[in-house]
């Protein structure tokens, strides 16, 4: 690592003096600076932050549950931005939200912890909220807010509660497992899929969802929609039948997110052990199915893939998903 440069002072004449006499005028200021500041911090004593709770007299006309609220719909409001900040959802913890009533500036300082997936490194997202007017939010965090505030609630790390949206209510728990194969992080998320299935035996149905985005549709410019769409259906009816993971290890292997043709698919699936007659039955009939399941990715307004729904109402990503079903029901985790 290179050694850091030690700062330096440019003095530049000013004035008639010359250069000289100027250092000197500098030097006397700071002093009379210094000395100034010297005697303001020997009397200053820094505003306290007031933590007000039911039994203080100053009360503030929201509640740490009200704040809690909004800061949940306010970071799952970050969902649908174009850009990284969209991870904001899935990477903070709001169970160990920190809520300070702060009652010399009348708001409320909100630090939510959260993890950087890439370096792992912990770091928190702070908002500073009023209190008489809650749309006035001030992210004490490099970052912009969301142009509307979303229904949506983070409830747990890496777990969405979609308004509007109610649990299943099925067993085993129902697992919408939404991809674009062609996206980026859309096959390699299968293997989360197969480990949330096997840890979670009997106790979920994982079911792979295929939703076309600009991914394909960018290979179907170039090789046509019906050979753009192939990789889909075999993921698709390849996930119907027992051999899926060895399926899923090969074509994790070989992919490079370039376009995959019919005979390289082909060889995969006989490689894999899959029941080609049945696969084949599977994909010339697999069309409005999958079509279905594209209106289901907009029923439940999916708008990046791949996005994972647990129990009908929690969306969250493949890396979180066994959260979202423990938050769903915790009595099939641990």
């Amino acid at each position: 690592m290179a050694k850091a440069e030690e700062p330096k002072v440019v003095v530049k004449p000013v004035g008639r003096l010359g250069g000289l006499d100027q250092i000197h005028v500098a030097l006397i200021i700071l002093v009379c600076v210094l000395v100034a500041l010297v005697v303001v911090l020997a009397y200053y004593r820094p505003t306290a932050i007031t933590i007000v709770n039911n039994t203080t007299s100053a009360k503030p006309v929201h509640t740490s549950s009200e704040m809690l609220n909004l800061t949940e719909r306010l970071l799952a409001s970050y969902n649908n931005f174009n850009s990284s900040l969209n991870l904001l959802p899935y990477i903070t913890n709001v169970s160990a939200a920190n809520i300070i009533y702060i009652a010399s500036i009348k708001s409320w300082l909100i630090r939510v912890p959260a993890t950087n997936p890439a370096t792992n490194v912990s770091f928190y997202v702070s908002f500073l909220i009023n209190d008489s007017n809650t749309s006035n939010v001030l992210p004490l965090i490099q970052t912009v807010l969301p142009a509307k505030l979303s229904q949506n609630k983070v409830v747990a790390k890496g777990v969405v509660q979609l308004y509007g949206h109610y649990p299943c209510n099925k067993q085993p728990m129902p697992v919408y497992w939404f991809i674009d194969p062609y996206a980026p992080g859309g096959i390699k998320s299968l293997n989360y899929a197969i480990q949330l299935q096997n840890m979670l035996k009997g106790k979920v149905n994982v079911t792979i969802k295929i939703f076309s985005t600009q991914a394909t549709q960018a290979i179907a410019s170039q090789y046509g929609i019906a050979n753009a769409q192939l990789l889909g259906k075999y993921i698709f009816c390849a996930s119907l039948q027992p051999n899926f993971e060895k399926f899923e290890n090969l074509l994790s292997s070989l992919f490079t997110g370039s376009f995959m043709g019919q005979v390289e698919l082909s060889n995969i699936a006989n490689e894999s052990g899959l029941n080609y007659s049945e696969l084949s039955s599977c994909i010339d009939t697999s069309q409005p199915i999958i079509n279905n399941q594209a209106l289901l990715a907009s029923y439940y307004n999916i708008t990046q893939v791949p996005s994972i729904i647990v129990d009908c109402n929690l969306m969250a990503l493949p890396q979180t998903a066994y959260n979202a079903v423990c938050f769903a029901n915790s009595t099939l985790c641990g």
